[in-house]
């Protein structure tokens, strides 16, 4: 899909894109840089009414999806001036919408977490045609934020039980029952995943850390907290979110901090960005080189944006 290009501070009802807002490093050049003429590479902000929190760039559509706590259903980017909902989910519990990070499986079914608040647990099935439904067999006392796919096709959630610890854990689906085997034990509060190669990557809130894995050795025997490769260590305050990865291994990622970055394969941290409202869910379109990030408003009652970085 082509994205038509827009001219600055053209409004359509509550939709409306904007200048770029905060304070932006060095780092990031403010002018819109290289690719197609007719492809936004930003920097942009895109006004939405909506709760947002776990992004999802689907390189083979080139379409942007994302989860909406306030209205329980996955939306979809049309490219151009406003947000179609792609699928309405099953009915919200008594705890919340309360929807974490957002993946896809290569038959086309999107799969994205319920929070839950220790009472609501879930991994919620989006299949491509048919009617979505929470996955049964789950433990509903587990809080889940992180869920993205392998390499191979397998997924893999991230999960906590307040008062314990966290794990991160391979899910099988069968049907409509799920079931969770451990990979990682002891995190504090894993909240975004990624795995590039055989690198499982989790952000840990609770340490303020970004740590890889080796996925293969994982999948032999769970492997502790401490066993894996530390990239880089943040602090609590940045309270680390959702990630997504590139196709060459940097990693994105922002949090409740309202800083923007970038981690290498090596762990050279680059600030992308900072001063922005809490950053949740953000997503990579490594073929024309831009960042979506999704910040929530500034106050309550603001609407949410999503935010387009070029990325040089």
């Amino acid at each position: 899909m082509t994205i038509p290009s827009r001219k600055q501070g053209v409004s359509w009802g509550h939709y409306t894109r904007v200048l770029l807002g905060g304070v932006v490093a060095a780092a990031l050049s403010l002018a819109a840089c290289g690719g197609s003429d007719d492809i936004d590479r930003g920097p942009t902000t895109i006004a939405i009414n909506a709760k947002l929190n776990g992004l999802y760039w689907d390189a083979g559509e080139s379409r942007l999806y994302l989860t909406d706590d306030a209205t329980d259903t996955i939306k979809v980017w049309n490219g151009d001036e406003s947000f179609d909902v792609q699928a309405t989910l099953p009915p919200a519990p008594a705890s919340g919408a309360t929807l974490g990070q957002l993946t896809r499986t290569s038959d086309g079914t999107f799969y994205t977490t319920r929070f839950g608040f220790g009472t609501d647990g879930t991994v919620v099935a989006v299949p491509k045609t048919g009617v979505p439904f929470n996955l049964s067999g789950l433990e509903a006392l587990r809080r889940r934020i992180g869920i993205t796919t392998t390499p191979d096709g397998a997924l893999v959630d991230g999960w906590f039980i307040k008062g314990g610890t966290g794990s991160i854990s391979q899910l099988a689906v069968n049907g409509g029952q799920g079931t969770e085997q451990e990979l990682v034990r002891g995190l504090g509060k894993p909240v975004g995943l990624a795995v590039t190669g055989d690198r499982l990557i989790v952000t840990d809130q609770n340490t303020a850390r970004v740590t890889a894995y080796s996925l293969t050795d994982a999948r032999v025997q769970p492997l502790g907290a401490d066993s894996g490769q530390v990239l880089a260590t943040f602090t609590t305050l940045d309270g680390l979110d959702l990630m997504a990865a590139a196709s060459d291994g940097t990693l994105y990622m922002g949090g409740s901090g309202g800083t923007l970055y970038q981690v290498s394969t090596s762990g050279a941290v680059k600030t992308l960005a900072t001063g922005w409202p809490a950053i949740r869910g953000v997503a990579v379109d490594t073929v024309n080189r831009r960042l979506f990030a999704a910040v929530a408003g500034a106050q309550t009652t603001d609407p949410s944006s999503i935010r387009i970085v070029p990325l040089d």
